[in-house]
């Protein structure tokens, strides 16, 4: 059965993406757009770098990097927040509108937000220290008080190495110490740590 150019755009855009960046190329997916920007930050697209300023979009299987100093706010879907500090490198590898996908850490700190709905699906993010598992929850993870720290303000998040395997719940965060070593147990952490890392995302 022959499926026409009208065709894939129209079902790209009842999938709750835009049919815009798929007009150029039917590969290239939008995944969202940046809502705040300070410093440098670029995203790197098929080897393609462009700076990102309010208002650029993202796609799937972008690497968005920023610079010294800088933060990048996105908004992934119509709810979902990815928030990301200076000197750090997230590819969006697959995202399902509001329900899930797959995010690659590569360095760097970021805070997800998305809304805790039985729909969300689960949201699997690779690290340079392991695999963080989420389904519709709100956590930071990144480098805090000289370990890769992981803190959950809402949901359920799994955090898991090949030394070992956590499960966080709201107001509890655990800590990496390196690439071979097991998620800590999980504990609360204190208001100034918490501060710290939101400060470092925002």
């Amino acid at each position: 059965m022959l499926i026409d150019r009208r065709s894939v755009l129209i079902g790209v855009g009842l999938m709750g993406i835009s049919p815009l960046a798929a007009q150029a190329d039917l590969q290239i997916i939008e995944a969202g757009t940046v809502e705040a920007a300070t410093g440098t930050s670029t995203g790197v697209l098929r080897g393609q770098k462009r700076t990102l300023a309010v208002g650029a979009k993202v796609f799937i299987d972008d690497t968005l990097g920023t610079g010294t100093g800088a933060r990048l706010g996105v908004r992934l879907g119509e709810a979902t927040r990815l928030l990301l500090g200076e000197r750090t490198r997230v590819r969006i590898d697959k995202f399902l509108v509001d329900r899930g996908g797959d995010l690659v850490l590569e360095r760097g700190a970021m805070l997800f937000d998305r809304p805790d709905e039985p729909q969300s699906g689960p949201l699997d993010v690779a690290t340079p220290f392991g695999l963080i598992a989420a389904r519709g929850t709100k956590f930071f993870a990144g480098p805090s008080e000289g370990s890769f720290g992981v803190f959950v303000e809402h949901g359920v998040v799994n955090v898991r190495t090949h030394a070992g395997a956590v499960e966080l719940t709201a107001g509890l965060g655990t800590d990496i110490r390196s690439i071979k070593a097991a998620p800590s147990a999980p504990k609360p952490w204190s208001d100034l740590r918490i501060a710290q890392a939101q400060a470092s995302v925002t």
